[in-house]
């Protein structure tokens, strides 16, 4: 999977955040759906840019129940969520994938998503929190590097150092 285009949703909420300081994000109570024999949870947000958005995005996720991998698996509402706010984020900012990492990999030959919660981080006092940035992404892309998504910044710069020295 090319990584080049991907912006983790830590790092749309943060851009979302310096774009619209007074960001605001309402989610529906998570709901069960069935279709046919499949049970599905869904969530869907509302953002608002500031206090006078008169047109919030709204965007809606649906997450198989149970989950179909050990990482989803009790996970289900939450994920759902994480992808919910991720596609508004995307619809008012543009990225070059809509989808979760997450999302493209649970759906994939069900190869397991990486076993690491998805964090919305807001205050980011130093750079061991930071998520990896969308120019880390693509410079990793550009090494080759095949691997999961870094956890973190530092994460991403070691292995472009590492893979640079090469």
């Amino acid at each position: 999977m090319n990584l080049g285009d991907y912006v983790d949703v830590p790092t749309r909420f943060r851009l979302a955040l310096d774009k619209w300081p007074d960001l605001r994000v309402v989610e529906t109570p998570a709901e069960v759906v069935t279709i046919g024999d499949r049970t599905f949870i869904s969530v869907t947000v509302k953002v608002y840019r500031d206090l006078m958005d008169l047109l919030p995005c709204v965007a809606t996720a649906w997450e198989p129940f149970p989950g179909t991998t050990p990482y989803v698996r009790n996970s289900e509402m939450m994920n759902c969520s994480t992808s919910a706010l991720g596609r508004a984020l995307g619809m008012m900012i543009p990225f070059g994938k809509m989808a979760s990492f997450e999302e493209v990999q649970n759906r994939q030959n069900d190869t397991p998503a990486p076993a690491r919660a998805p964090k919305i981080i807001v205050d980011m006092p130093n750079k061991e929190v930071w998520p990896v940035s969308k120019k880390q992404l693509q410079e990793l892309s550009e090494l080759g590097y095949g691997g999961a998504v870094p956890a973190n910044w530092n994460e991403a710069n070691a292995i472009i150092k590492r893979m640079s020295v090469k």
